[in-house]
């Protein structure tokens, strides 16, 4: 099954050139009209411009939605960048001398409060890269839920250069979190969505109705365009929303939050 999951764009742009072909083959080759064949009806040559400019234009929306994506792979390993930056500053404050006179001050820090506390924020920022939904509503709390652990530590006298850089790191992770909700939501324009839908039907329409000298050519020309078109619509497709996790062919990659999120249950504060 992960075979086909991760092969997905390949394996439906080769059904879309077999069916095109059976099309052709099954249907237009038996149409005609005033005596003349529809498969027939138009000269390889006399279109080959259109090819031209058809891959001209999805190459160019192609580069455009690859550059949102170059920044997107960038923001799993900065996010947990600032979550190991933050775990180093807990660990700071554990070391670093304590000011301040009050009770809290002298208490000894709660390390399970502030396991649970990482933890969560590490889950709720996991899950929600995860989530389909990628609601507002549910990431921009959660990062302020991370301050918690600074008020904790300035309630309790903590090094204040602890605080700041916890602070600092969440402020730098909203940031990030904020690129890639906005990314996520903000689609292609529609227009050009329509622009490459028309592209495709219009170019898979020619093919249909193209004539070739020989039959090899038939067959190999109009499944190699309709696979090279249709592979690059999906890709497009794909690459426009590149935090969509549930498609796995697509998307950025989360190792770094994964793998942090184990080396926290594994020796955060044990």
């Amino acid at each position: 099954m992960r075979f086909f999951t991760k092969r997905a764009i390949v394996i439906k742009s080769f059904i879309a050139g077999i069916v095109i072909l059976m099309i052709k083959n099954f249907v237009f080759k038996n149409l005609s009209i005033y005596g003349q064949d529809f498969h027939d009806l138009i000269e390889l040559s006399d279109i080959t411009i259109i090819f031209t400019g058809a891959f001209f234009v999805f190459g160019l929306l192609l580069a455009a939605t690859m550059s949102d994506f170059k920044e997107s792979e960038k923001i799993p390993g900065e996010v947990a960048a600032n979550l190991e930056a933050i775990k180093d500053w807990i660990y700071l404050a554990f070391k670093a001398p304590r000011t301040g006179t009050s009770d809290l001050c002298k208490e000894e820090l709660n390390s399970a409060f502030l396991r649970e506390e990482l933890l969560f924020v590490t889950d709720g920022i996991i899950s929600w890269i995860y989530s389909k939904a990628k609601d507002s509503n549910v990431i921009f709390p959660l990062i302020r839920h991370s301050n918690e652990i600074a008020y904790y530590f300035a309630e309790r006298g903590v090094d204040k250069e602890a605080i700041k850089g916890i602070q600092e790191n969440t402020n730098a992770m909203r940031k990030q979190l904020t690129r890639a909700y906005s990314i996520s939501r903000n689609n292609f324009i529609k227009p050009a969505y329509t622009l490459l839908q028309s592209i495709l039907f219009i170019v898979m329409a020619l093919l249909l109705i193209t004539k070739f000298k020989t039959t090899a050519a038939d067959y190999f020309v109009t499944f190699s365009i309709t696979f090279l078109f249709c592979y690059l619509y999906l890709l497009i497709v794909g690459l426009d929303d590149p935090f969509d996790i549930s498609n796995d062919e697509i998307d950025v990659d989360l190792k770094t939050l994964d793998r942090f999120k184990q080396r926290l249950i594994s020796d955060f504060l044990v």
